[in-house]
């Protein structure tokens, strides 16, 4: 179990399809603190649940965010079949690549797994052949 299953589980106590909540009611709701990143960054509330279990919790529960406004600490969680024209965006369906999603093109019998033999210094901002 998620520690952010309480979250969803409130939520499909709600009998509206669309819920504004504030930062601090949703603190309370979850018994902990959001991360810092939730107050500074619209992506740790976007909709993808590769690797975000915060995402995972209320997406598998059939909500998606929408409306995130970290100026005033607020977000709207909209059920998944009611989602607006304004939110309803293509799914990544899991896609890595995320907001890259279309823009790489890997050639055929490319191995991305083969090293290139170069190496980065940072220090000088350039690669470096051996």
């Amino acid at each position: 179990m998620s520690k952010y299953e309480p979250l969803p589980r409130f939520l499909g106590s709600v009998g509206r399809s669309a819920h504004r909540m504030s930062f601090s009611e949703i603190e309370r709701i979850l018994g902990f603190k959001l991360p810092n990143s939730a107050y500074q960054h619209e992506a740790w509330w976007s909709n993808n649940a590769t690797g975000h279990s915060h995402a995972r919790a209320w997406l598998q529960s059939g909500w998606r965010t929408e409306a995130i406004d970290l100026a005033a600490r607020k977000v709207t969680f909209q059920r998944r079949g009611d989602i607006t024209e304004e939110s309803a965006r293509p799914s990544s369906g899991g896609d890595p690549w995320g907001c890259m999603a279309g823009t790489i093109t890997i050639m055929p019998d490319f191995d991305v797994t083969m090293p290139t033999g170069d190496h980065w210094n940072a220090e000088q901002g350039r690669l470096l052949s051996e």
